[in-house]
């Protein structure tokens, strides 16, 4: 006699004994085949730790950046409003006439918008300073 047993159902399921390695293996896959940017960032030439150079007010070119985003250019010992583009031509007129003696001080505002710095420092390098400087600059006399 033959007998007939219902089979019990199994339900289908996905082992789950592997998934951590699966997970680490699709980790590292992607971690080696992945290309991360390099941040470019500002490249500038910095002093050495403790050096200090002393430069006659005379030699130097203040380009203010207010926290509106307003530029202000040093002429005549008068601060001056100007367009950032008017920046490369007037630094370039002042490094020739002092025979690239000229330091330029661009003094931003915690508060200026970033790309306006940016700007005025593309500007300040594209005429060809070779001596820049950025300060920190508050309104009011502080720095």
């Amino acid at each position: 006699m033959i007998s007939l047993h219902k089979r019990k159902k199994t339900s289908p399921e996905i082992p789950s004994a592997s998934m951590s390695d699966i997970a680490f293996l699709l980790l590292v896959f992607f971690m080696t085949t992945t290309i991360f940017a390099r941040e470019k960032g500002l490249t500038m030439l910095l002093p050495e730790k403790g050096e200090e150079v002393k430069i006659a007010s005379r030699n130097i070119m203040q380009i203010l950046v207010s926290p509106s985003g307003k530029v202000l250019l040093e002429e005549n010992e008068l601060l001056r409003e100007s367009k950032i583009t008017e920046i490369r031509v007037k630094v370039e007129r002042e490094l020739e006439r002092t025979h690239d003696s000229v330091s330029v001080a661009i003094k931003v505002s915690p508060l200026a918008p970033y790309s306006v710095m940016v700007d005025v420092l593309d500007e300040v390098k594209m005429a060809k300073a070779k001596r820049i400087s950025l300060i920190p600059y508050v309104e009011g006399g502080g720095e």
